[in-house]
C-alpha cells in the first residue's frame, strides 16, 4: 500500500467544527507535518476530541 505524503494527508483530513476547522490528524501525521515544516509548525492534541492539530506558533496562538 502507498504511504500519502503529509500534506495529502493533512488537505484529506477530517475537519475540526469545534477548532475552528482545523484538520483532525492522527498522531503520525501531525508530527510527520511537524518534521516536514522542519520545526516551523508544532502539533497538540485536540481539547475537544481524540485527535491531533498542527499549527504555526509565529503567526496562530495555541487558544485558536
Amino acid at each position: 500500500m502507498t504511504e500519502l505524503a503529509p500534506g495529502t494527508v493533512y488537505s484529506q483530513a477530517p475537519r475540526c467544527a469545534e477548532c475552528a476547522g482545523r484538520a483532525l490528524l492522527v498522531e503520525q501525521a501531525a508530527t510527520a507535518l511537524v518534521e516536514e515544516s522542519l520545526g516551523r509548525l508544532t502539533a497538540r492534541r485536540c481539547p475537544h476530541g481524540d485527535g491531533w492539530h498542527v499549527h504555526d506558533p509565529v503567526t496562530e496562538t495555541a487558544s485558536q
